[in-house]
């Protein structure tokens, strides 16, 4: 593509302000959309013109307050005849509201904005969330457009190095931008006792006044939680267990995380919870909070949630956790890291946990805190993120 200025057809804008156009499957929880939603905050803030091409979810409403434009499409599928007319759909949308970027965070719509973006003359950026699989074949192949953006945001250094490791992509084109928190959203003083009570009588958990452990994670295999539940069988010392996900209509799997926790005899000691609304709160809520993926995280936002709340973190020593949590020296440790997969590891990680005095948490969790608030914050990705933007447009 040129690099020329985009010529505007849109007669209620003025054609120097810059169109931003993401393209994302869905708004429902996780990363990628908390991303999303917080980026094209962003770019309306800094008086740009911000659009969101979607199916929808439950923080469409976030964008609608922040003044983003929402366009609705079957951005999910991977059906060639639907990413075809998304191709036209999206053509449409540059030209009438003068797009001068086409973000894409997802393989499916990527291939669809790819084709938009080239045959608009427009600028396409990617931002690389996933796993980068090695193999099969297939798979590169199909998630080789996710590397094909004049720029490509990776979530960590470890998804960056992949990046440019399986599919090429030169290093002036990759630019890593860990995620960040919403620092106001994030903050311990911010999150009232009242808050806390009713996620905890939601929980079924009022009244106990055991340690709590908190693994907030999708209800499915590779997160992790039947390690959980072997490690929590191995625990010395006495805790509350919450697994706090959306199953996703993996009953099968609910069934047998359910199974597992009867067999090892922690009926009495874990919950299984759906989704929360309110993290903060399951933050504070929480003593300990664990990420218990079995497979590489490209970055995971639980560490530095957790940590901006003070909390105490366990994490697998794999992926973007590695970026996230200070393990060495001890006296300015913010976290444990474990072998992954090994719940002799994560079990040995909770009794070091439980075993610290309220002192000794305390001054961990306020490390935490202020090494999360120095090294991720959202302002901080939102900011690193346009001015990608900025220098693709040349500005």
């Amino acid at each position: 593509m040129n690099s020329e200025k985009p010529v505007s057809d849109d007669t209620q804008h003025e054609p120097s302000v810059p169109g931003v156009l993401q393209v994302i499957p869905q708004l429902d929880a996780g990363g990628a959309e908390r991303s999303c939603v917080e980026v094209a905050s962003a770019v309306a803030r800094a008086g740009w013109r911000s659009f969101v091409a979607t199916q929808g979810g439950r923080l469409e409403s976030d964008l609608l307050r922040a003044g983003v434009t929402v366009f609705h499409m079957q951005a999910a599928s991977k059906n060639p005849l639907v990413m075809l007319e998304n191709v036209g759909k999206l053509r449409r949308i540059i030209r009438a509201r003068d797009i001068f970027i086409i973000h894409a965070r997802s393989r499916a719509p990527a291939w669809s904005a790819y084709a938009a973006a080239r045959a608009e003359n427009r600028y396409f950026v990617t931002t690389y969330h996933s796993k980068v699989h090695e193999r099969p074949r297939w798979k590169v192949g199909y998630n080789s457009v996710m590397a094909a953006g004049q720029a490509v945001i990776a979530n960590s250094q470890f998804t960056a190095d992949r990046i440019m490791k399986v599919h090429g992509t030169p290093a002036k084109r990759v630019h890593p931008i860990p995620r960040g928190f919403d620092l106001a959203q994030f903050d311990p003083a911010a999150v009232d006792a009242d808050r806390v009570a009713a996620l905890r009588a939601r929980w079924g958990i009022e009244g106990d006044t055991r340690p709590l452990v908190l693994l907030p994670a999708r209800l499915t295999r590779w997160k992790g939680p039947l390690l959980l539940l072997d490690a929590a069988a191995k625990v010395g010392m006495p805790a509350r267990y919450v697994i706090a996900g959306d199953a996703q209509g993996r009953d099968d799997f609910q069934a047998e995380v359910r199974a597992r926790i009867a067999e090892l005899g922690l009926t009495g000691q874990v919950t299984l919870a759906d989704h929360v609304d309110d993290m903060p709160a399951a933050y504070k809520a929480a003593d300990i909070v664990v990420s218990a993926s079995l497979d590489p995280e490209p970055f995971g936002r639980i560490g530095v949630e957790a940590q901006a709340m003070a909390k105490l973190m366990i994490a697998p020593d794999h992926g973007g956790a590695r970026e996230q949590l200070i393990t060495e020296p001890a006296h300015h440790r913010t976290g444990w890291l474990f072998e992954p997969g090994d719940a002799d590891a994560l079990a040995g990680a909770l009794d070091d946990a439980l075993a610290l005095t309220p002192e000794e948490a305390t001054a961990m969790g306020t490390r935490a805190r202020h090494h999360a608030v120095s090294a991720f914050t959202s302002d901080a990705m939102c900011a690193a993120t346009l001015k990608v933007y900025r220098d693709v447009l040349g500005l």
